[in-house]
C-alpha cells in the first residue's frame, strides 16, 4: 500500500471503528485477568500490533486475536517479573487503581464488599476459566472464546460453568445462587 492509496483509508477508517468500538472492553478484559500487571501498556501493544497487520487479519477473528495477542503479552510480562509470587506496592496499587476502573464506588458498603470479592475470585482462577469466565461476560460468543482459548465449542462451555461455579463458591452468596438457578423458570 502506498500513503495514497484508498485501501490505505479503507484500513484507517475499520481500524478506527474497530478500535473506538472495543477498545474499553479490551482495557477491561485485561484489567481482570491480570490486575497486578500493566495491563494497558499490554493492550496498547496489542492495538499497536493489530494495525500493523490490519489487513490480513480476518475481520471475524479481530477480537478473537486482540485477546489472544493480549494475553500472551500479560504472560510475557508475568515471566519477566523478578519474583512472579511476591506483591509489590506498585503491583497493589495497580489492583486497588484497577478496581476503581472497573466498578463505581458503590454506597451500600456490602455491595462493595461483595464486588470486590467476585473480582478477587475471578483473579484467583485459573487462565482457562478466567478468560472464559470474563469473554463471556463481555458478550464474547463461545466460537471466539474458543478460538481465543485454542479449544472446541464444548469446553468453552464447561469452562464458564466451572468459572461461575468457583466463584459463587468462594464468594458465598447462597441467595443469589438460588436466585441464579431459577432465571428462565416461569413463575405462577
Amino acid at each position: 500500500m502506498t500513503p495514497d492509496d484508498p485501501d490505505d483509508e479503507d484500513h484507517a477508517a475499520t481500524f478506527s471503528d474497530f478500535y473506538h468500538r472495543e477498545r474499553t472492553r479490551l482495557f477491561r478484559f485485561a484489567a481482570v485477568v491480570s490486575p497486578h500487571l500493566d495491563h494497558e501498556s499490554a493492550v496498547q501493544e496489542a492495538f499497536v500490533s493489530a494495525w500493523r497487520n490490519w489487513p490480513v487479519i480476518a475481520a471475524p477473528s479481530r477480537r478473537a486475536w486482540l485477546v489472544r495477542t493480549i494475553r500472551n503479552l500479560l504472560v510475557d510480562q508475568a515471566r519477566r517479573r523478578e519474583r512472579p509470587g511476591d506483591v509489590t506496592d506498585e503491583a497493589t496499587v495497580r489492583q486497588r487503581g484497577t478496581y476503581r476502573i472497573l466498578l463505581p464506588r458503590q454506597r451500600d458498603a456490602e455491595t462493595w464488599h461483595e464486588l470486590i470479592s467476585t473480582l478477587a475470585a475471578v483473579v484467583d482462577l485459573p487462565d482457562h476459566l478466567r478468560t472464559a469466565l470474563v469473554l463471556r461476560f463481555w458478550d464474547f460468543d463461545d466460537d471466539e472464546i474458543a478460538d481465543v482459548l485454542g479449544c472446541r465449542r464444548a469446553s468453552v462451555r464447561r469452562y464458564v460453568a466451572e468459572a461461575r461455579a468457583r466463584v459463587s463458591a468462594r464468594v458465598g452468596n447462597q441467595e443469589r445462587r438460588v436466585r441464579g438457578s431459577q432465571r428462565g423458570k416461569e413463575t405462577s
